[in-house]
């Protein structure tokens, strides 16, 4: 593993525990096993290690949730594969989950970054506003649906968390998944 991933391990891991205020550089160093000014190299500060973070979180996702959506021959079938695989990428790295369950609306997250994420999300937009365009979905601002779909899928992730053995229970997951799929489908 090269340095830089053992950085941004050591930050998930921390930041997960203390927050960020109470994790400071030398103590991210340490963990990863580097000097703090090998830490300095890869990250001119502390804030920067965070919002490098954030993406690498989100890109994580992202490659996760888009997988096998185009063999879906439904748009409700497209749908599904996206609840599953955020299902199946939550359950497998809790740790990311968290870190943006805990962090995703910290004044550490620039506005830059959060908007450069939500570019990288560009093709989820895509499908819902197809949704909405092909009177599948409910007729509303896009970003107002994935808000509402992204709360239900919060929630239903942490459940997962919470009792593992529903991870691969296939009549649960079929039912969680009706709780997005009645309230955006029109």
């Amino acid at each position: 593993m090269d340095k830089k991933t053992n950085i941004f391990r050591a930050a998930l891991k921390l930041f997960i525990q203390n927050g960020f205020d109470r994790t400071p550089t030398v103590m991210i160093s340490r963990e990863a096993g580097v000097a703090t000014g090998t830490l300095f190299h890869y990250f001119k500060t502390k804030e920067e290690l965070i919002n490098n973070l954030y993406l690498m979180c989100k890109d994580s996702l992202l490659i996760t949730m888009m997988k096998g959506i185009d063999e879906e021959k439904t748009y409700r079938g497209k749908i599904k594969r996206v609840y599953l695989n955020f299902l199946q990428w939550g359950c497998e790295n809790t740790d990311e989950f968290l870190f943006f369950q805990q962090f995703y609306n910290s004044p550490y997250i620039r506005e830059m970054t959060r908007e450069e994420g939500r570019n990288r999300f560009s093709a989820l937009f895509d499908l819902l506003r197809e949704g909405v365009e092909r009177e599948i979905l409910k007729n509303v601002d896009v970003e107002y649906l994935l808000a509402i779909i992204t709360g239900i899928l919060n929630a239903q992730l942490h459940y997962c968390i919470a009792n593992s053995h529903l991870q691969r229970d296939q009549a649960f997951l079929e039912r969680s998944f009706s709780f997005i799929w009645d309230s955006v489908k029109a």
